[in-house]
């Protein structure tokens, strides 16, 4: 009796704390997101690594499938009502986060064709200052998400670094002076790139010449942990290279020089919903 016993109270211990692990999952998961698309995103990826661990997560998921199912049915117990409700819970706390976090703009290529447009020499114009700005061999990448820098980083032949968690101004000054920028440089930069409303920025001073390498990306917007940009390059690509970016998924050839990609953080990532469509009729030769 007392091995039952014990083994009943072992079992409930083990059930709570599961339930509980997903509750603090859920908001994690929730809090996280800046979107419900990359909350998605974020049960996506989480699902795909879980799947790996299918020995270790199968036995997990069948303890709260039968959990839920036991407290069903009759009779019922205080103890069983408490785990029906956290069960309750969970399925409230995803579809409360997933309702109320807010809508991603949408994003295709028809809508960064009108983009580039509107704005293209805006976005030249930004390439050719920060590449005037850096010292050679020099580079930066600078993203912001909802007006939060998301990456800022400075490199130069020997080193890069990390810029996004530098709160002294004086410390900024110095890293920014090991690529030729300063502080009024930068600002100019942030200004352009609002004009060019671009939210982010990969350049580099003297980019390598494989096509895959000599181009500027300029960030264009998010969607979940996706993210959608422009690709400048240097030089107008060649045949096989044209044919290759026509062959990725997540590229579009828009002309000779200007490729529209989209980058996902995670498994399954949207790409271009209109694809297809776009380059079937937006023949590139």
């Amino acid at each position: 009796m007392r091995m039952k016993s014990f083994l009943s109270c072992s079992y409930r211990v083990l059930e709570v704390l599961l339930i509980l692990s997903i509750t603090t999952a859920i908001v994690s998961m929730g809090l996280t997101s800046h979107d419900d698309a990359e909350m998605i995103g974020i049960l996506n990826n989480n699902i795909v690594g879980l799947v790996w661990l299918w020995f270790i997560t199968l036995p997990i998921f069948i303890i709260i499938l039968v959990s839920f199912l036991r407290c069903l049915i009759p009779p019922t117990s205080i103890y069983k009502k408490i785990v029906l409700s956290l069960h309750i819970l969970n399925v409230v706390l995803f579809f409360l986060f997933y309702m109320f976090l807010p809508k991603p703009e949408p994003c295709d290529a028809a809508l960064m064709e009108k983009h580039f447009k509107i704005h293209h020499n805006d976005m030249y114009d930004l390439v050719k200052y920060v590449r005037s700005s850096l010292d050679d061999s020099c580079s930066i990448i600078l993203l912001y998400r909802n007006d939060e820098v998301r990456k800022f980083s400075i490199g130069n032949k020997r080193d890069d670094w990390d810029c996004a968690s530098i709160v002294s101004k004086q410390e900024l000054e110095t890293v920014l002076q090991n690529a030729g920028l300063s502080m009024q440089e930068l600002a100019v930069i942030q200004k352009k790139m609002h004009k060019a409303g671009i939210i982010g920025i990969e350049i580099d001073k003297n980019p390598n010449d494989g096509w895959m390498d000599c181009k500027s990306v300029l960030q264009y917007r998010w969607h979940g942990g996706d993210i959608y940009q422009f690709a400048l390059y240097d030089r107008h690509l060649t045949k096989e290279e044209k044919r290759e970016a026509l062959s990725i998924n997540q590229f579009i050839l828009y002309n000779d020089s200007v490729v529209f990609e989209s980058f996902g953080g995670f498994p399954g990532q949207r790409g271009f919903p209109d694809k297809d469509e776009y380059q079937s009729r937006h023949v590139v030769k």
